[in-house]
């Protein structure tokens, strides 16, 4: 059985031009119970307001958070996800939407529950 380090977990949240929602979920992640976590925003081809959400959320918040963008070129979500998972600083993913904001124990309880092999759903 692999055991994955704590850091080895990255969020990834995608998200479209909904820069407001995506800071209400950056502070919701900011503000979790459990911190050794990174962030990677899946954006879907958005304006330069998104990376700047991402870019005060690493300043304001103190969050590990890393930007994936696109070109906006229609729905492309499924694929700015798989760009954003060869991206992503941990082996250990958790998925959620630019509009879920998270409850505080989140990212703890994927980490007590993780298992090789298996998924969660949260």
């Amino acid at each position: 059985m692999t055991h994955l380090a704590a850091t080895d977990i990255t969020v990834i949240v995608t998200t479209y031009n909904q820069p407001d929602w995506l800071w209400n979920v950056l502070l919701g992640y900011s503000v979790q119970d459990y911190d050794q976590f990174s962030v990677l925003v899946a954006d879907d081809g958005s304006t330069a307001e998104t990376a700047e959400t991402s870019s005060r959320a690493r300043s304001e918040l103190g969050l590990s958070v890393h930007h994936v963008w696109q070109p906006d070129r229609g729905f492309r979500k499924c694929r700015v996800l798989n760009r954003s998972i060869l991206a992503a600083p941990g082996r250990y993913l958790i998925f959620s939407d630019g509009d879920c904001i998270p409850r505080a124990d989140f990212v703890r309880r994927h980490a007590e529950r993780r298992r090789p092999g298996h998924f969660l759903s949260g």
